[in-house]
């Protein structure tokens, strides 16, 4: 009986390798293919906008809004120098977060820093009252997020993340001392 289901299942076997062998195979469809890619400058919107004009002479233009934002900028940095210079005179936690709120607002990278290094070296000699160290660090990260990400991503902005995560250092140790 043993000998009868081993051969059936070996005769059961052999006709299966055979009904798959003697299948035709089917037929597959030759891969599609994609036509070369178009070979295209790195800004390409640019490239095209300049070979369209070639006769025009390229005069150097400079946008009103360019203009209102250099002027702005400049208004900024101004109003952030005078309060700066008041700010010496008696820095508190308010004039603090102001002062580095105006620092962030220029949209400039050297600026901020210069403020935070302020702001830091006077929080070092105790010379803001009642601010602490978890305060001062969230008050120059927050700030931080004011500049645009051009800003924040330019060399400038490579240092004042330098000059941050120093600033972290610094105050991480008096939050943790160990």
């Amino acid at each position: 009986m043993v000998t009868f289901l081993i051969t059936s299942v070996f005769i059961l076997g052999i006709i299966a390798i055979a009904i798959y062998f003697w299948q035709k195979p089917v037929g597959r469809p030759e891969p599609v293919e994609l036509p070369p890619p178009r070979a295209a400058a790195l800004f390409a919107e640019e490239a095209s906008t300049e070979t369209a004009e070639p006769d025009e002479a390229k005069v150097p233009t400079v946008d009103l809004a360019d203009q209102q934002s250099e002027t702005e900028r400049r208004a900024k940095l101004e109003e952030l120098h005078a309060f700066i210079e008041t700010w010496r005179e008696s820095s508190d936690r308010k004039s603090t977060a102001t002062m580095l709120h105006l620092a962030a607002s220029t949209d400039d990278a050297d600026t901020y820093r210069e403020a935070v290094e302020l702001a830091l070296n006077a929080w070092q000699s105790a010379s803001i009252p009642n601010l602490s160290a978890v305060e001062l660090q969230t008050l120059l990260h927050s700030e931080y997020w004011l500049l645009s990400s051009s800003t924040r991503s330019s060399g400038a902005g490579f240092v004042l993340k330098r000059t941050l995560s120093r600033a972290k250092r610094e105050l991480e140790t008096v939050n943790n001392p160990t």
